[in-house]
Protein backbone atom coordinates (compact mmCIF):
# COMPACT_ATOMS: atom_id res chain seq x y z
CA UNK A 1 0.00 0.00 0.00
CA UNK A 2 1.17 3.36 -1.00
CA UNK A 3 2.26 5.68 2.21
CA UNK A 4 0.67 9.39 2.23
CA UNK A 5 3.96 10.72 0.78
CA UNK A 6 3.58 8.20 -2.37
CA UNK A 7 -0.44 9.44 -2.66
CA UNK A 8 0.52 13.05 -3.13
CA UNK A 9 2.76 12.51 -5.44
CA UNK A 10 0.49 10.49 -7.55
CA UNK A 11 -2.10 13.34 -7.33
CA UNK A 12 0.57 16.21 -8.44
CA UNK A 13 1.51 13.53 -10.92
CA UNK A 14 -2.05 13.40 -12.82
CA UNK A 15 -3.19 17.51 -11.91
CA UNK A 16 0.31 18.62 -13.12
CA UNK A 17 0.75 20.20 -9.96
CA UNK A 18 4.16 21.13 -8.25
CA UNK A 19 2.95 23.12 -4.85
CA UNK A 20 0.37 21.95 -2.46
CA UNK A 21 -1.68 24.96 -2.99
CA UNK A 22 -1.59 24.14 -6.47
CA UNK A 23 -3.17 21.15 -5.52
CA UNK A 24 -5.47 22.49 -3.61
CA UNK A 25 -6.51 25.11 -6.69
CA UNK A 26 -6.68 22.30 -8.51
CA UNK A 27 -8.96 19.73 -7.02
CA UNK A 28 -11.08 22.39 -5.14
CA UNK A 29 -9.85 21.74 -1.68
CA UNK A 30 -7.92 23.62 0.75
CA UNK A 31 -4.42 23.41 1.60
CA UNK A 32 -5.99 22.44 5.29
CA UNK A 33 -7.50 19.62 3.85
CA UNK A 34 -4.23 18.57 2.14
CA UNK A 35 -2.78 18.11 5.48
CA UNK A 36 -5.70 16.87 7.62
CA UNK A 37 -4.98 14.13 4.98
CA UNK A 38 -1.49 13.68 5.61
CA UNK A 39 -2.30 13.47 9.35
CA UNK A 40 -4.80 10.53 8.54
CA UNK A 41 -2.24 9.23 6.25
CA UNK A 42 -5.11 8.35 3.80
CA UNK A 43 -6.67 10.28 0.63
CA UNK A 44 -10.23 9.81 -0.40
CA UNK A 45 -10.81 7.63 -3.10
CA UNK A 46 -13.28 10.29 -4.84
CA UNK A 47 -10.29 12.84 -4.50
CA UNK A 48 -7.95 10.44 -6.97
CA UNK A 49 -11.21 9.96 -9.93
CA UNK A 50 -11.28 13.64 -9.54
CA UNK A 51 -7.39 13.98 -10.29
CA UNK A 52 -8.15 11.44 -13.37
CA UNK A 53 -10.49 13.30 -14.80
CA UNK A 54 -8.28 16.44 -14.22
CA UNK A 55 -5.28 14.43 -16.67
CA UNK A 56 -8.07 13.12 -19.03
CA UNK A 57 -8.99 16.79 -19.74
CA UNK A 58 -5.05 17.90 -20.65
CA UNK A 59 -2.30 16.25 -22.85
CA UNK A 60 0.68 15.26 -21.91
CA UNK A 61 2.03 18.36 -21.06
CA UNK A 62 -0.91 19.66 -19.01
CA UNK A 63 -1.82 22.10 -22.00
CA UNK A 64 -5.95 22.26 -22.13
CA UNK A 65 -7.90 20.67 -24.74
CA UNK A 66 -8.27 23.20 -27.75
CA UNK A 67 -4.98 24.47 -27.09
CA UNK A 68 -1.37 23.47 -28.27
CA UNK A 69 2.11 23.98 -26.71
CA UNK A 70 4.48 24.95 -28.88
CA UNK A 71 8.66 24.73 -29.35
CA UNK A 72 9.98 27.43 -28.25
CA UNK A 73 14.12 27.46 -29.38
CA UNK A 74 15.60 30.16 -26.49
CA UNK A 75 18.33 30.79 -29.30
CA UNK A 76 18.00 34.13 -30.77
CA UNK A 77 17.97 35.18 -34.51
CA UNK A 78 19.52 37.87 -35.52
CA UNK A 79 17.38 40.71 -37.33
CA UNK A 80 20.44 42.89 -37.53
CA UNK A 81 24.06 41.86 -39.06
CA UNK A 82 23.84 38.24 -38.28
CA UNK A 83 24.97 36.29 -34.41
CA UNK A 84 26.91 33.45 -34.98
CA UNK A 85 24.77 30.34 -34.02
CA UNK A 86 26.23 27.65 -31.90
CA UNK A 87 23.27 25.64 -31.10
CA UNK A 88 19.42 25.81 -31.37
CA UNK A 89 18.29 24.14 -28.34
CA UNK A 90 14.80 24.19 -26.99
CA UNK A 91 14.39 25.64 -23.74
CA UNK A 92 10.60 25.89 -22.91
CA UNK A 93 6.89 25.72 -24.73
CA UNK A 94 4.33 28.35 -25.14
CA UNK A 95 0.44 27.59 -25.28
CA UNK A 96 -1.43 28.79 -27.99
CA UNK A 97 -5.05 28.33 -29.40
CA UNK A 98 -5.17 25.47 -31.76
CA UNK A 99 -8.03 27.51 -33.28
CA UNK A 100 -5.84 30.49 -33.78
CA UNK A 101 -2.66 28.28 -35.63
CA UNK A 102 -5.41 25.93 -38.02
CA UNK A 103 -7.38 29.04 -38.85
CA UNK A 104 -6.32 32.33 -38.39
CA UNK A 105 -2.77 31.21 -39.02
CA UNK A 106 -3.23 28.38 -41.18
CA UNK A 107 -0.83 25.95 -40.76
CA UNK A 108 0.11 22.71 -39.50
CA UNK A 109 0.78 22.64 -35.38
CA UNK A 110 3.43 20.08 -36.18
CA UNK A 111 5.53 21.99 -38.29
CA UNK A 112 5.74 25.62 -36.39
CA UNK A 113 8.17 27.30 -33.30
CA UNK A 114 9.02 29.93 -31.71
CA UNK A 115 11.84 32.08 -31.51
CA UNK A 116 13.11 35.66 -30.28
CA UNK A 117 14.17 38.15 -32.62
CA UNK A 118 17.21 40.65 -31.61
CA UNK A 119 18.18 43.66 -33.92
CA UNK A 120 15.78 46.48 -35.63
CA UNK A 121 17.03 45.29 -39.02
CA UNK A 122 13.38 44.39 -39.42
CA UNK A 123 11.62 47.16 -37.77
CA UNK A 124 8.98 48.33 -37.60
CA UNK A 125 7.63 44.14 -39.23
CA UNK A 126 9.29 42.87 -36.46
CA UNK A 127 11.08 45.38 -33.43
CA UNK A 128 14.07 44.10 -31.50
CA UNK A 129 12.90 40.90 -28.79
CA UNK A 130 9.85 40.55 -31.00
CA UNK A 131 8.85 36.88 -30.36
CA UNK A 132 8.77 34.99 -33.82
CA UNK A 133 6.40 32.31 -34.86
CA UNK A 134 8.04 29.57 -37.53
CA UNK A 135 6.66 27.72 -40.11
CA UNK A 136 9.59 25.29 -41.03
CA UNK A 137 9.72 24.62 -45.03
CA UNK A 138 11.50 22.72 -47.07
CA UNK A 139 11.50 25.00 -50.27
CA UNK A 140 10.69 28.97 -50.96
CA UNK A 141 7.03 28.88 -51.07
CA UNK A 142 7.42 32.69 -52.62
CA UNK A 143 8.56 36.48 -51.44
CA UNK A 144 7.51 36.87 -47.47
CA UNK A 145 9.81 37.01 -44.23
CA UNK A 146 12.05 34.03 -43.56
CA UNK A 147 14.57 32.62 -41.06
CA UNK A 148 17.46 31.12 -42.52
CA UNK A 149 21.45 30.61 -42.04
CA UNK A 150 23.85 31.71 -44.12
CA UNK A 151 27.84 31.44 -43.65
CA UNK A 152 27.22 30.56 -40.13
CA UNK A 153 24.75 32.91 -38.98
CA UNK A 154 20.98 32.79 -38.25
CA UNK A 155 19.07 35.57 -39.49
CA UNK A 156 15.37 37.09 -40.57
CA UNK A 157 15.15 39.05 -43.67
CA UNK A 158 12.64 39.27 -46.16
CA UNK A 159 13.57 37.62 -49.01
CA UNK A 160 12.54 39.16 -52.38
CA UNK A 161 13.27 35.95 -55.53
CA UNK A 162 14.33 37.15 -58.69
CA UNK A 163 15.53 34.90 -61.75
CA UNK A 164 19.19 34.72 -60.66
CA UNK A 165 19.31 36.23 -57.59
CA UNK A 166 17.66 36.25 -53.98
CA UNK A 167 17.14 40.09 -52.75
CA UNK A 168 17.84 40.14 -49.08
CA UNK A 169 15.59 43.31 -47.24
CA UNK A 170 16.04 44.99 -44.08
CA UNK A 171 12.39 46.52 -43.37
CA UNK A 172 14.86 48.76 -41.73
CA UNK A 173 15.77 51.39 -45.11
CA UNK A 174 18.79 52.29 -42.38
CA UNK A 175 20.35 49.00 -43.68
CA UNK A 176 21.29 48.37 -46.74
CA UNK A 177 19.60 45.50 -49.03
CA UNK A 178 22.07 42.62 -50.67
CA UNK A 179 21.89 39.83 -52.73
CA UNK A 180 22.28 36.05 -53.10
CA UNK A 181 23.12 34.41 -56.52
CA UNK A 182 21.14 31.57 -56.85
CA UNK A 183 23.94 29.99 -58.68
CA UNK A 184 26.21 29.99 -56.07
CA UNK A 185 23.47 28.93 -53.35
CA UNK A 186 24.83 25.05 -53.93
CA UNK A 187 28.16 25.64 -52.80
CA UNK A 188 27.91 28.13 -49.51
CA UNK A 189 26.32 27.62 -46.23
CA UNK A 190 22.94 28.49 -46.76
CA UNK A 191 20.03 26.75 -45.73
CA UNK A 192 16.09 27.76 -45.19
CA UNK A 193 14.81 27.52 -41.66
CA UNK A 194 11.70 28.26 -42.11
CA UNK A 195 8.91 31.19 -43.07
CA UNK A 196 7.70 33.54 -40.61
CA UNK A 197 4.12 33.55 -39.98
CA UNK A 198 3.29 35.63 -37.01
CA UNK A 199 4.83 37.71 -34.44
CA UNK A 200 4.19 38.74 -31.03
CA UNK A 201 6.20 42.36 -29.71
CA UNK A 202 5.62 45.13 -27.76
CA UNK A 203 4.06 48.35 -28.84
Amino acid sequence: MKNIDEQISELKSLTKTAKITDLSNALGVSPSTIRTWRSREKIPENIFLKAEEIAKERDGFGTPKGYLTLDFYDIEVSAGHGALVEREEESSAIVFSERFINKDIGVNPANIFLMPVRGDSMAPTLKNHALIMVHKVNEFSGDGVYVFRFDGQLMVKRLQFMPKIIKVVSDNPTYENWELLKADLKNEDFEIIGEVVWSGQRM
